[in-house]
């Protein structure tokens, strides 16, 4: 199947990608999974990876580094490379490219110690197309053994399997609706073919559950809160029974303002949901469940919508009145601290107070603000504020840390400000 995108390529580009596909992906495949050594014998697919502060840490900067050979040595490189043979990084995505939302589940997943195995899956969970979008890059019927020879049997299975499921009736309709995971699992109509049913156990749909935390938490802004009504009760694609057509506004004019969009509200409660199997689970099982996602406090945490929505209009209250002449900075900071009691989860508001407080010399109080938000940073893997990318927002929090840290005065110099730097 050809996607709106592919189609864009001149015919001698697909002629192209189809020598490449069969011939050099394949070669280049088959290299790297020539020695024991990168490619694992058969284990336990959904086994725990042992995950500490420092690991995690880690792992946290060989993804900010993009160092992919550290990452999942030449699986990870040549993975996307042949996404990048089948035009991933030209085909449209929400607020990216499909090859860069790709990457970003699978960064995400790693940091949240899924393991190499699973975070391949995320890095190719629509590559046959699935229930949300038509971006085929790999044919189902005759290309599966080309991406097992690119990331093992294991993972291509998963991959095929979510894209033939309706993830959105499974997840949002079934999982999340009930609250919780049955342990019995669950057998579901097969996407593409009318008359054949899917079997998904239990430890398939945490699995599910997990990877779609990791899908919408780097996918989701404001503008798709536009596109289905408002975001929230007033119109949401992924809050059960929000979702209505006559809501849709299909004339959302992309990207928008770009405000943050309403999905914390709704990962937490996935969150909860993969925490209430491990603890019905744990008890059941000789080995260990892979690791809880560390946001929400391992899925602990509450966040109601209404906290989420109220602490977004603060947020944005903030950034839209930024530079005003009248802005009053106290009042500036205790919209920013309000934020953060009503959404602790987010990073970005931390940031910002960081930074408002650097203005006042309150360093004390903005090293522990820009402390809070690295963490919050390592937690998710993702930006919240997608205005900016993640890395850019994890580098100029480090930039106000080392201020605070250090006790420097706030520039009073706009040229100083603006060549502010850090070098690691």
């Amino acid at each position: 199947m050809m996607t709106n995108c592919m189609k864009m390529s001149s015919a001698f580009l697909l002629l192209m990608h189809r020598f490449y596909s069969s011939r050099f992906i394949v070669k280049a495949a088959e290299r790297t999974f020539a020695t024991a050594s990168v490619y694992s014998p058969p284990e336990c697919f959904l086994s725990a990876e042992t995950i500490t502060n420092s690991s995690r840490n880690a792992t946290f900067e060989l993804i900010l580094a993009e160092d992919y050979d550290q990452l999942d040595g030449p699986v990870l490189a040549t993975s996307i490379g042949a996404l990048k043979q089948r035009g991933a990084h030209r085909c449209w995505h929400k607020h990216s490219t499909f090859l860069e939302h790709l990457v970003g589940v699978h960064n995400v997943l790693r940091l949240w110690g899924q393991g190499q195995k699973i975070a391949r899956v995320g890095l190719f969970h629509s590559a046959y197309s699935n229930s949300y979008v038509n971006l085929a890059l790999f044919d189902p019927w005759t290309e599966r053994d080309v991406m097992t020879r690119l990331i093992g049997p294991e993972a291509e299975e998963l991959v095929h399997l979510f894209c033939i499921i309706d993830r959105q009736k499974v997840v949002v309709n079934t999982v999340l609706k009930q609250g919780f995971i049955p342990l019995e699992g669950l057998s579901v109509p097969h996407l593409r073919e009318a008359d054949k049913e899917v079997f998904l156990s239990a430890e398939t749909l945490r699995l599910l559950v997990v990877f779609t935390m990791a899908d919408i938490a780097d996918q989701y802004f404001g503008w798709q809160d536009q596109l289905f009504g408002g975001g929230g009760e007033a119109g949401s694609m992924i809050i059960p029974g929000q979702d209505r057509e006559d809501r849709h506004d299909t004339a959302a004019l992309w990207p928008g303002v770009s405000k943050p969009g309403l999905w914390m509200s709704y990962v937490s409660d996935l969150a909860q949901v993969v925490k209430r199997f491990h603890d019905e689970m744990g008890s059941a099982r000789d080995e260990a469940l892979p690791a809880i996602p560390p946001v929400f406090a391992n899925g602990t945490s509450t966040l109601l919508l209404q906290d989420e929505e109220k602490a977004r209009d603060l947020y944005w209250s903030v950034v839209s009145s930024s530079g005003e002449p009248d802005n009053d900075p106290k009042n500036t900071i205790q919209q920013l601290q309000e934020c953060h009691e009503r959404n602790p989860w987010a990073f970005e508001p931390l940031v910002l107070l960081a930074q408002k407080l650097l203005h006042q010399n309150d360093h004390e109080r903005a090293q522990a603000a820009a402390t809070q938000a690295l963490q919050l940073q390592q937690d998710w893997g993702t930006a919240w504020d997608k205005r900016l990318s993640f890395g850019a927002w994890v580098a100029w929090t480090r930039v106000l840390l080392q201020r605070a840290s250090e006790r420097d005065p706030w520039p009073t110099n706009s040229w100083e400000v603006n060549n502010l730097g850090l070098v690691y």
